[in-house]
């Protein structure tokens, strides 16, 4: 599956900072250094985010963006469909209507595929993700002489 650029600086986004303290606003800069990503279009991301209500923006000096409570439990689709506007559709791999004309010949096994796909992504949250992550990079950080 491949994600949009505005799918995965959502979900990356959310995932460092699930990995704040809490009630520590994040400037939309650090979390842009952090993921990679442009500052104006993380921004852009960021903002989206709050609108949609996952995140606080809390404006002003010693401002940022903070996760609302319960936004750790998001899953990966949760995350992708609120980034995107609309829920996840995996369409056919040859790009046929599947669904309202007669199946493709890789149908079968696509639609095996795609389910397995979905339930991996419903399974992983942002909370877990964050946690395994930082977990791990505190470990290293720790250990480096």
């Amino acid at each position: 599956m491949m994600l949009s650029k505005t799918s995965e600086y959502a979900l990356r986004s959310l995932i460092y900072l699930a990995a704040q303290p809490s009630g520590r606003p994040v400037l939309s800069r650090e979390i842009a250094d952090y993921i990679g990503g442009s500052a104006p279009c993380v921004t852009k991301v960021l903002r989206c985010l709050a609108k949609r209500g996952i995140l606080y923006s809390v404006k002003g000096k010693g401002g940022g963006y903070m996760l609302r409570p319960g936004a750790d439990a998001l899953n990966i689709i949760d995350v992708i469909e609120i980034a995107e506007g609309h829920p996840l559709e995996i369409r056919c791999i040859l790009g046929h209507d599947c669904k309202n004309a007669i199946p493709c010949p890789l149908h079968p096994q696509w639609e095996a595929i795609k389910d397995r796909e979905i339930g991996f992504l419903r399974g992983q949250t942002v909370g877990a993700i964050s946690r395994a992550m930082f977990w791990v990079d505190a470990v290293t950080s720790a250990v480096q002489c």
